[in-house]
């Protein structure tokens, strides 16, 4: 079993000095802290990776030695090829290999391998073999339980076992206090999940000292965001008010004279433009949030939290001289908003009071009417209203029910046989009494004469299932079926409304929302492309074929009748629009089409999305 354990630990130091070339990739830039964290984190990491592998491969021990010596040769140079060529796919995509890739990869739809290239995997597989069984002749022949290596095994195990404990004590502090130095190693190695914890933080906090580390210039981001120096308003062109309205879970069906009159009177009212098949960039608030704000797929979260990248879009109206205004219902710490989109904003209002969803509905309601009354009208104005009893299923215990029967939530005992009518009745109820609020911000936006002068945005972040495709679902995160993705969305108050409308009944997605903002708005006068994967929604959108779609740990690429899924562990599932598995191929030129949204603002190397597919 030493013998066993000596070779693991040969192979975690050959693993750490191949997953080198993960850090040494263009635009990758680190500092010390950075440096010196990295090393601890590959070690660490490959050592818990190995010690599961040698529990498995124990029982190999007592096969004969010229089989066990093939099994294990065989075993370890297979991962050590995978790792190898996982940093080729990382310095080409920056993303890790996974099924998706691998399936992409071997389609025959993307790419064509020469003959050189197979003779050339061939040697690399003979000689990584070679090299792996004449490691194991080595042991065998050489190694004697001696004493001093008794404690070399013995020193290297206390050594590898303090880099597991320390990587991850020291990413659990760093991601606390927003330390993007540290944080950024997570990207680079493949599996790897190191430990979080506010609770845990919060105890040795408990002051609440916690502080968003704001990188200006991102040095160490390895994010080329955006691709070029913004132009903003060389003109000098007086800027339109712009106002965001959203609600948590906000089904689209539930937009309609029945569930939401004030809404959908006001909207006619005032020429508003209603999209027919509009999507969230995610079926969470995290993915659907950011899409909004920022332009891009919602699978870029986790490298702009950890480098606390702000949302441009926010950017350029702190330089254009906007009163911001950020109501937001639940916290706009969780998640982690204030760290991302906001992060450049000061006093940033983090939540209402804490009490029922309904009733913090009505706060920040309250909480506006005051700030837009009390704003400086010599100056343009951002609002972000975010409501969240649809997502709470809440509206207040005196409010008249207009929905029956109406019934109460219990997440336990909800499964495929449970009517989902008197929960929906209650969901409804939700949107009802949030419609019900909205008519004061109505009011005041005419009463103040700045209707006019605002173009309104009315949406959801993500949608609410009621196991729609009888599959079990409920609420979201769950799939990417429209029960999930598809939402609302309004626009009041826009000029050149014949290609807007013309574009309402086309696929669109919250990253239009960023650029069509930043040209026609704010006249940012660069290409779309250098800030936005997003359309711009006063030009005719003509080719688009796909939706990317994400959410904590997944994504999907939605075309007009498929689904293509991709999990957490990598692995893609093709489904109809009902969520049912396919045996149809995917068509993976949409899918390289997606994968290179994904790595776009990545790699430096592409400074035009007419690269994409490059």
């Amino acid at each position: 079993m030493k013998k066993l354990y000596y070779f693991v630990l040969i192979n975690i130091f050959i693993s750490s000095i191949l997953a080198i070339r993960f850090f040494i990739v263009p635009g990758a830039s680190f500092n010390w802290a950075g440096v010196t964290f990295s090393v601890f984190a590959v070690l660490g990491h490959f050592f818990s990776a190995y010690l599961l592998l040698f529990i498995v491969c124990i029982p190999f021990i007592w096969l004969k030695q010229s089989i066990r010596n093939i099994i294990l040769a065989a075993i370890f140079s297979f991962i050590q090829i995978g790792l190898y060529i996982d940093t080729i796919v990382f310095q080409q995509y920056r993303f890790h290999v996974n099924q998706s890739v691998l399936a992409m990869v071997l389609s025959g739809q993307v790419v064509d391998f020469s003959i050189i290239t197979y003779l050339l995997m061939l040697a690399v597989i003979i000689v990584s073999f070679c090299a792996e069984y004449f490691i194991l002749y080595l042991i065998n022949k050489k190694f004697t339980v001696q004493h001093n290596k008794s404690k070399i095994l013995l020193i290297s195990t206390i050594f590898l076992f303090s880099s597991f404990l320390v990587n991850h004590v020291v990413h659990m502090v760093a991601f606390y206090y927003a330390y993007s130095p540290i944080m950024v190693v997570k990207e680079y190695i493949p599996l790897y999940k190191p430990f979080t914890s506010k609770k845990i933080m919060s105890f040795f906090d408990a002051n609440g000292q916690r502080k968003v580390v704001y990188n200006k210039n991102n040095d160490n981001a390895g994010v080329d965001y955006p691709k070029k120096e913004l132009v903003i308003n060389p003109e000098n062109n007086k800027p339109q008010n712009i106002m965001f309205i959203v609600l948590d879970s906000w089904r689209y069906d539930t937009f309609s004279e029945d569930i939401s009159p004030n809404t959908f009177r006001f909207v006619k009212q005032n020429n508003g433009v209603i999209f027919d098949n509009h999507y969230s960039t995610g079926n969470a608030t995290r993915t659907g949030i950011f899409g909004l704000f920022y332009g891009i797929p919602g699978t870029y979260w986790d490298s702009f939290l950890r480098n606390s990248i702000p949302s441009l879009f926010i950017t350029t109206l702190q330089k254009e001289n906007y009163n911001i205004g950020i109501f937001t219902s639940a916290k706009v710490s969780a998640p982690e908003f204030d760290r991302t989109a906001f992060v450049t904003i000061k006093n940033l209002r983090i939540s209402s009071k804490d009490g029922s969803a309904s009733s913090r509905d009505k706060q920040i309601t309250e909480d506006w009417l005051a700030w837009y009354k009390a704003r400086d009208t010599s100056r343009p104005t951002f609002s972000f209203l975010f409501y969240d009893a649809p997502h709470a299923y809440d509206f207040p215990p005196d409010f008249s029910v207009k929905f029956k029967p109406t019934g109460d939530l219990n997440y336990m005992t909800l499964n495929n046989d449970t009517d989902p009518l008197p929960i929906f009745n209650r969901y409804k109820q939700s949107v009802y009494y949030d419609d019900y609020l909205l008519q004061n911000v109505y009011d005041e936006l005419a009463a103040s004469g700045s209707l006019d002068n605002t173009i309104l945005i009315i949406t959801g972040d993500h949608s609410q299932e009621m196991n729609d495709n009888k599959l079990g679902f409920w609420g979201h995160n769950g799939n990417y079926t429209d029960a999930q993705t598809k939402v609302p969305f309004i626009i009041i108050g826009a000029r050149e409304l014949e290609n807007l409308k013309n574009n309402s009944k086309k696929l669109t997605s919250h990253e239009d929302v960023v650029p069509t903002l930043m040209k026609h708005y704010l006249y940012v006068k660069n290409d779309i492309s250098d800030y936005s994967t997003g359309y711009d929604l006063f030009s005719p959108i003509t080719d688009r074929n796909w939706l990317l779609m994400s959410n904590y740990s997944s994504y999907a690429v939605r075309t007009s009748d498929h689904i293509y899924f991709v999990n957490r562990l990598g692995i893609n599932h093709y489904m109809d629009l009902h969520n049912r598995e396919t045996d149809e191929t995917p068509n993976y030129q949409y899918i390289q089409e997606a994968m290179n949204h994904m790595r776009y603002f990545s790699q430096s190397g592409l400074n035009s999305l007419k690269d994409k597919n490059n």
